[in-house]
C-alpha cells in the first residue's frame, strides 16, 4: 500500500510539473510579442529610439531635437539581437557608435518590471529603472477626447524642389496622420485611397527648402496638403498632423528615417512592403 501511495504521489507531481511548463513558456511568448515594436526614451532634448522585431533583432539610434522639438539630427546608431528569458530582457550588441548607451560587443541584462502594450519598464544591473514608451499605433485609432478618427499615412520622403540649379539636394521626410471628421454611427471609417500617397508626394516635392525650414511653415503646408488629398478621400479629412519630420541633405538619413518609421511585424509583412514601396516612390520623385 505504501508503495502504491508513493507511486501515486510521484505521478501527480509529474503531472503538475508538466502542466506548469506550458504556462511558463506561454508567459514568455506573450512577453516577447508585447516587446516587439518601436520604443522611445526621452532625455532632455534628446531621445533614444529602440526598434525590436519578431526575429530577435533590434536597432537603436539617438536623435537630438532643435528648439522646435520637431526637426531632429542623428547622433548615433546601434544594433544587435534580443530575447526574453526568466523575466529578463537580454540585449547583445553587435555594432554601436553610441557607446554610452550600447557598449559594442557587450551583453546587457535587464529585469522586466512591467511590460504592457504601451510601456516597458526595465531595471538594469545597477538597480536603475528605465522607462520605454511604445510609439506603434494601430491601423486606425479613436481619440478618447473626440470622435475623430486617426489614420496613419506612413512615412513619406521626397526630393525638395530647388530655386536654383546649383542648390544642394535636400530631402523632406515626414511621418503623418490623417484626422478624419466626425462620422455618423452608421458610417464606416474610410480606407486610404491608392492615389493619396501619390498626390501627397507630388505636392510635397513641389516645395522648396524655404517652405519647410521650420515647423510653423511645415504646418502651413499641411493645411494645403489637406486640400490636395481630400478629393481622393471624399472630403472627410479634417487635418493632417505631423508626428515626425526631418529635412536631410544625405540619402543615408532618408534610409534611416524609413527604417525607424516602417513597422515590420514579420518578414514579408504588409507594413514592410509599404515601407519598400515608399522608398521606391521616393527614389522616383
Amino acid at each position: 500500500m505504501k508503495k502504491f501511495a508513493v507511486c501515486v504521489m510521484v505521478f501527480l507531481a509529474g503531472v503538475c510539473f508538466i502542466a506548469v511548463l506550458p504556462g511558463c513558456g506561454g508567459e514568455e511568448k506573450s512577453m516577447r510579442e508585447s516587446a516587439v515594436g518601436n520604443w522611445t526614451q526621452s532625455r532632455n532634448r534628446a531621445y533614444i529610439l529602440l526598434i525590436t522585431n519578431p526575429r530577435g533583432e533590434w536597432n537603436s539610434s539617438v536623435r537630438i531635437t532643435d528648439a522646435t522639438s520637431k526637426i531632429v539630427k542623428a547622433k548615433g546608431n546601434a544594433k544587435g539581437t534580443w530575447h526574453i528569458e526568466k523575466r529578463q530582457m537580454i540585449f547583445t550588441v553587435s555594432e554601436s557608435d553610441i557607446n554610452e548607451i550600447w557598449e559594442p560587443n557587450s551583453t546587457l541584462f535587464f529585469d522586466i518590471v512591467e511590460l504592457t502594450g504601451t510601456s516597458l519598464l526595465l531595471k538594469d544591473e545597477f538597480g536603475r529603472t528605465i522607462i520605454w514608451n511604445k510609439t506603434n499605433r494601430p491601423a486606425t485609432a479613436r481619440n478618447e477626447e473626440s470622435l475623430n478618427q486617426i489614420i496613419p499615412m506612413g512615412p513619406i520622403a521626397v526630393n525638395l524642389n530647388k530655386n536654383r540649379s546649383n542648390d544642394k539636394d535636400r530631402y523632406l521626410c515626414l511621418n503623418m496622420n490623417m484626422e478624419i471628421k466626425e462620422l455618423m454611427p452608421e458610417e464606416a471609417i474610410p480606407s486610404i485611397h491608392p492615389r493619396v500617397r501619390e498626390a501627397a508626394m507630388i505636392f510635397l516635392s513641389s516645395l522648396v527648402f524655404d517652405d519647410v525650414k521650420d515647423f510653423d511653415r511645415i504646418k502651413d503646408q499641411t493645411q494645403n496638403l489637406v486640400k490636395v488629398i481630400n478629393p481622393y478621400m471624399g472630403g472627410v479629412v479634417k487635418d493632417v498632423s505631423v508626428e515626425h519630420v526631418i529635412v536631410a541633405s544625405e540619402i543615408e538619413k532618408v534610409e534611416e528615417f524609413f527604417i525607424e518609421h516602417t513597422l515590420t511585424e514579420k518578414p514579408g509583412s504588409e507594413e514592410g512592403a509599404q515601407g519598400e514601396e515608399g522608398k521606391d516612390s521616393k527614389e522616383k520623385s
